[in-house]
């Protein structure tokens, strides 16, 4: 049988995780992680700003399912999304407004904006470094206030018998490369919105705003994108995705203990099969990080399992050779 490369299984990866985002899309309820059940506070917060996408089209945005999905998932929670969002707005334009949409808000910030940047890059009334500039202002403006950053990739423009837009979506493909560069340097998180509508068309409403459908699905991509953003950092018992991932040998795990407990992280190949136990000790309340060497396992998918407490959480990581 023919081994697969880094590259094929990357692609795999990121294939699998596509496919199983645009199902959840459909579903009438998303997946709920398990951060729903360990998450430390008693409220989500969660600020949305940016232009057109963010504000919403005709009768359709994606904030109110947005907020149904966490009101599905983390029960007795109180889920707060507010609308900050301006048609037409560059991300020079909205500086003006950041610090007020901002202001007094806790939990996590959306950034959704870039798409009217491309178009000002290609009449050449903007440049590239100055959309950099921007989001980093509106990254480190929002790192300095506490706030938990999470920066959406921007969709591509239906460009079919338009060369103008053609011209745009080269530059939308530009600043996407940008944000993901951003996220991480400043280690924020990132919704890789374009990367689930991609050039489905039938997901819009026009040339550049999703319809209910694609409202949805970037409901869901922009779900995942913040239980990530919990998991690490708001559990009162959770494990942490592993970093690097893909990883080739060394790799880190870390997670995070309410009160002392007996710890038990196992790593299972994709069948269910053990492959090696990675933890088994009495930890403190507190965070901690494990350094794993899987230089010894073959290329495929591996799932991670912590037990504690009676509970159980389980996370997917990739070798690659």
């Amino acid at each position: 049988m023919k081994t697969l490369n880094k590259r094929h299984l990357r692609i795999l990866y990121s294939a699998l995780f596509l496919l199983s985002v645009t199902i959840s899309a459909l579903a009438q309820t998303p997946t709920c992680s398990s951060a729903a059940k360990f998450y430390s506070k008693d409220s989500i917060n969660i600020t949305t700003f940016g232009a057109s996408t963010v504000a919403g089209v005709g009768s359709f945005a994606f904030q109110p399912d947005l907020k149904q999905n966490f009101q599905n998932c983390y029960n007795g929670k109180v889920i707060d999304v507010t609308n900050n969002g301006i048609p037409g707005e560059t991300t020079t334009q909205g500086l003006i407004r950041f610090v007020k949409a901002i202001e007094n808000r806790t939990g996590f910030l959306v950034i959704i904006m870039g798409a009217n940047d491309a178009q000002a890059i290609a009449n050449r009334k903007m440049r590239l470094f100055d959309t950099e500039r921007n989001m980093r202002y509106y990254i480190e403006e929002s790192l300095k206030r506490k706030l938990t950053p999470i920066v959406g990739t921007i969709q591509f423009y239906n460009d079919q018998n338009n060369q103008f837009l053609k011209n745009c979506n080269l530059i939308v493909k530009q600043i996407n490369a940008l944000y993901k560069r951003l996220a991480e340097e400043y280690h924020v998180y990132l919704a890789d919105l374009n990367g689930s509508l991609g050039r489905d068309f039938s997901l819009y409403q026009d040339l550049v705003h999703p319809n209910a459908k694609g409202y949805k699905l970037i409901s869901f991509v922009l779900f995942d994108a913040i239980n990530e953003a919990i998991e690490e950092k708001f559990l009162l018992i959770g494990i942490r995705q592993n970093y690097p991932n893909p990883v080739r040998d060394v790799t880190k795990i870390g997670y995070s203990l309410s009160q002392a407990g007996k710890v038990l992280i196992k790593l299972y190949d994709i069948l269910g099969v053990p492959v090696k136990s990675l933890e088994d000790e009495y930890q403190g309340a507190g965070n901690h990080e494990l350094t794993v060497n899987l230089g010894d396992l073959n290329a495929g998918m591996y799932i991670y399992v912590m037990k504690v407490g009676g509970q159980q959480i389980s996370k997917k990581l990739l070798v690659v050779k």
